[in-house]
């Protein structure tokens, strides 16, 4: 199984299942019946906010929760605001 990277150049991508599944009130175990997918899968997925799924678990996350990828996956920056304030150093953007 290839190993996908949570970290990419500009920061770190972060799986925002949970926060999708809360707002709707599917627990992760309706969504692995829903989508077919393994309940140790989906739980992963929700626990773990590093976990970056399979393209194929992916794409059968987003056609049954009818969201797309970047719903799901968002890009966190690689320095918190705060740690980068007090350590005088300021990243683009802020």
């Amino acid at each position: 199984m290839p190993y996908y990277s949570s970290y990419t150049t500009c920061g770190r991508l972060v799986n925002t299942l949970r926060d999708l599944l809360d707002q709707r009130g599917v627990s992760s175990f309706k969504l692995s019946k829903l989508s077919e997918l393994s309940p140790t899968t989906t739980r992963k997925i929700y626990v773990d906010d590093k976990y970056i799924p399979s393209p194929d678990v992916l794409e059968r996350i987003c056609l049954i929760l009818d969201v797309q990828p970047g719903d799901i996956l968002k890009i966190a920056p690689k320095i918190e605001p705060v740690v980068a304030m007090c350590s005088g150093v300021c990243p683009s953007g802020l």
